[in-house]
């Protein structure tokens, strides 16, 4: 099956059975001989038109006789796979258009007319740019030139400013690296990338970590026997900074609060050498297997799951934990560029619902804590009710409570100028270069049971 065909029928899932990219394009591939030339295109045109989508309907909407948002979802979507391969690849134009135009005469011969009409007056009409220089509305013309929710460039450019605004989205719209980490109980970064290359994969050092490894032309994970094998696992760089400003310890025992598919966790486990006792708790136990599983291809045999809710499960070890990792469901707003379809299931009001939920999970966390024991609370975002303004209002409500410094935890390039020093660290991907992210250490005061 050819790549465009795999794409439009994703793309297809995606907008009429609200699938999510990932999952659809899994479901596109999955039980086809697929080469992989043609897997790796379908991949990039799915994910390409779900992030350039505002785009290309802005520019598609001047050919088009008819409003784009009325066309057949097939016509839509074919038209948006070909303008996507005109405006933002090096396949060349006609050979965009003529499978365009061939594919859908294989669904709906009556509309190739049409969609052979709009493509050739697009390739007629010379270099293909959103027009917005022009437009009043400042908000909408960056909606459209970058691809976003006018909510959130309003948001963005109201706290950050356009430049820096911009600088977002544009990594945002990047195809991204994958980054995975070495299993440091099974091997070294060094013997990973050595053992990496023999196997084909295009490997570099990651930016802030040194079990943390870039890599680029991987066609499936699970064909390489070095993942099989489980020396490593997929983790973004930024998230590796939860459990490093963790820092637990041999012996200890760590509480995961919303564990899965685990990342974190096992991070956890290698990090104490798998000594000590870890409870992955998660509110969904088909998400539990995903650590389990992730754990067995690991080695990782210090680790326990617990399905419920997470507030009412941490009150079984009041007083007991060491540390308590609390990596709260937030908003995502940070993992876009990864998401590709992400940006257009967010909502302004999505935000202030999610932060009463990491406000009850963040109280319920202090219950476990044993006096001088460490609470690190993180998430995937970059919006400060969910971070910065969260940690403030938990410390006013938990005065035993008290930030920690983070500096001993990070890298000297993370730690620059004092970043991290006040018990919190926001990576922004205009500057960090990773995903949007955010953490906090927070210790139990030795005394806290005294004054209560």
């Amino acid at each position: 099956m050819k790549a465009r065909d795999i794409a439009l029928q994703a793309l297809l899932q995606i907008e009429t059975q609200q699938t999510h990219a990932t999952e659809a394009l899994e479901r596109a591939l999955s039980n086809r001989p697929v080469e992989k030339r043609e897997r790796a295109l379908a991949t990039e045109l799915v994910y390409g038109v779900c992030r350039r989508l505002n785009t290309l309907d802005h520019v598609l909407g001047r050919f088009s006789r008819n409003p784009v948002s009325a066309l057949d979802p097939a016509v839509r979507n074919t038209l948006r796979l070909a303008l996507y391969q005109v405006m933002f690849t090096r396949i060349p134009a006609r050979a965009a258009v003529n499978e365009a135009v061939e594919a859908v005469k294989r669904r709906n011969k009556r509309a190739s007319g049409f969609v052979n009409g709009v493509l050739r007056a697009l390739l007629r009409s010379g270099p293909l740019v959103p027009v917005t220089h022009e437009m009043a509305d400042r908000t909408k013309a960056l909606s459209i030139e970058y691809s976003h929710p006018g909510w959130l460039v309003e948001r963005w450019v109201g706290r950050y400013g356009e430049a820096a605004a911009r600088a977002i989205m544009d990594y945002n719209n990047r195809t991204p690296a994958l980054v995975v980490r070495a299993n440091t109980l099974r091997t070294t970064p060094e013997a990973l990338m050595e053992r990496l290359r023999s196997e084909g994969v295009d490997v570099s050092p990651g930016r802030y970590f040194a079990e943390a490894l870039m890599i680029r032309g991987v066609d499936s994970l699970q064909a390489l026997a070095s993942f099989r094998e489980g020396l490593f696992t997929v983790q973004d760089e930024s998230s590796m900074t939860a459990a490093h400003a963790l820092n637990p310890q041999p012996r200890h025992l760590v509480i995961d609060m919303a564990a899965a598919p685990g990342g974190k966790t096992t991070h956890i486990a290698e990090l104490m050498g798998c000594q000590g006792r870890v409870v992955a708790i998660d509110v969904s136990e088909d998400r539990l297997g995903l650590v389990s599983e992730n754990c067995r291809r690991l080695g990782l045999e210090c680790v326990e799951t617990i399905a419920g809710d997470a507030v009412e499960v941490v009150r079984r070890f009041a007083g007991q934990a060491d540390r308590v990792l609390l990596d709260a469901p937030c908003s995502g707003l940070g993992t876009l560029n990864r998401r590709a379809d992400a940006r257009w299931r967010k909502s302004e009001q999505g935000i202030a619902e999610i932060t009463e939920v990491q406000t009850r999970l963040l109280d319920g966390a202090v219950s476990c804590l044993a006096p001088g024991g460490i609470l690190v609370y993180s998430t995937c975002t970059t919006e400060p009710e969910e971070n910065q303004d969260m940690i403030a209002s938990f410390l006013k409500r938990h005065p035993e409570m008290e930030p920690d410094d983070l500096t001993p935890f990070i890298p000297s390039a993370l730690a620059a100028g004092g970043a991290g020093s006040s018990g919190h660290l926001q990576f922004l991907p205009h500057i960090h270069g990773v995903n949007g992210f955010f953490v906090a250490r927070i210790k139990l005061k030795r005394d806290a049971f005294d004054q209560g």
